[in-house]
């Protein structure tokens, strides 16, 4: 089995990055990407590519551009070590990306989180640690 070389949004999650970057300055949609992916993660979204997944949009990306660091592609292997996503991480990483992207406008509409800043765990504006670093 060998993994993808190019890492594409599912049209989906092009319609939710559409949608987010409206509500949010992000300069690249690839950083909206790892937004997606980190959110996933976080909320231990499966791997399934099953008939609703959506079929890839047209924007697509190369695995250097998309992870230059490898770390995206060593924290799927640390959260989701099936032997057979072993070898095919950065599959993985793209399905984790738009999962994790039409999940958080999901959220974002519904309420559940109203900014960024609800999303990392244990941050509140109040935060007296925070005040050192302004």
């Amino acid at each position: 089995m060998s993994d993808i070389k190019t890492v594409a949004f599912s049209v989906e999650a092009l319609q939710a990055v559409q949608q987010l970057e409206k509500r949010f300055s992000f300069n690249h949609q690839l950083d909206l990407g790892r937004l997606g992916f980190a959110y996933a993660v976080q909320h231990r979204l499966d791997l399934d590519r099953g008939s609703g997944f959506g079929t890839p949009g047209r924007t697509g990306y190369n695995e250097g551009s998309i992870d230059p660091d490898r770390l995206m592609r060593s924290a799927v292997k640390i959260f989701y070590p099936d032997s057979q996503i072993l070898g095919e991480p950065l599959r993985a990483v793209e399905t984790l990306m738009s999962k994790g992207l039409i999940l958080l406008l999901r959220h974002l509409e519904e309420g559940v989180i109203g900014s960024l800043s609800d999303i990392v765990p244990g941050y509140e504006e109040s935060d007296e640690s925070l005040k050192s670093l302004e």
